[in-house]
């Protein structure tokens, strides 16, 4: 084998490797060219979902579906119905907003849902195959983070992949610049406030570990977790749903 084709190999085989973590480039589009809404220092409006979600952790058991969310600034997504909420904080924190540019949008798009599926059943085998593929996409997007003055800003996504009844969420880091923030799930139903969740992200609330931690995907700083109030039945094959495990 000649050298140049030999070189020509391990530039590819280098290119598809995460060897230094996630690029700006890695994320999932985001941008109003890819029909995000998007704000610079304010949280998103609120979007409505059309057809309901169902199963979803927290709200399934009172009996509610998802209905919308709201992309928030301060770095959660809040999953709604009506008034009734699910708060995912991916880095919440209370500084400096004012830069931190916030994006959203839910989408169909083949090469998307494939992508998510791909990534979904490499840690969760068997979730979603041909015969219950996922139907939507929220994406929701944080850049610059609580950038302000030495402190360059964080940036990081979180994809909420769902066929209405199966949805598991996707996060990616490709950078954080705060040394504490809140890293849990938590939720307001029918009034009542549940006690956040800090051990819903294995790294709590020590979020410049983030980037650095393979988590249960083989690509680093991407943790894959399951939103579904009741484990749905594994309807791709024969395996029990419930004796998946995740990579570790």
């Amino acid at each position: 084998m000649g050298s140049g084709l030999l070189t020509l190999i391990i530039l590819v085989i280098l290119s598809t490797c995460y060897t230094n973590g996630l690029t700006l480039n890695d994320l999932y589009p985001y941008g109003t060219q890819h029909g995000d809404t998007m704000r610079t220092g304010s949280s998103l409006p609120g979007v409505s979902i059309q057809p309901p979600i169902n199963n979803f952790v927290r709200l399934s058991p009172a009996g509610l579906t998802v209905t919308g969310y709201r992309v928030r600034h301060v770095g959660f997504l809040a999953i709604q119905n009506d008034d009734d909420e699910i708060f995912l904080h991916l880095l919440q924190s209370s500084v400096d907003f004012s830069n931190t540019e916030v994006y959203g949008r839910t989408t169909a798009d083949p090469g998307l849902i494939n992508r998510a599926m791909d990534q979904i059943n490499e840690a969760f085998p068997n979730t979603f195959c041909s015969t219950s593929p996922p139907t939507q996409l929220i994406i929701a997007t944080w850049i610059d983070f609580q950038k302000a003055g030495t402190n360059p800003g964080s940036n990081f996504q979180l994809i909420v992949v769902t066929n209405g009844s199966i949805t598991f969420g996707i996060a990616l880091y490709v950078d954080v610049s705060i040394t504490s923030a809140q890293t849990e799930i938590s939720s307001i139903i029918n009034s009542n406030f549940t006690t956040a969740d800090p051990s819903f992200f294995p790294f709590g609330t020590t979020v410049m570990n983030a980037p650095s931690m393979m988590l249960n995907s083989n690509i680093p700083e991407t943790y894959i977790f399951s939103l579904n109030d009741i484990p749905p039945p594994d309807t791709c094959s024969s395996v029990c749903y419930s004796c998946k495990a995740r990579l570790v």
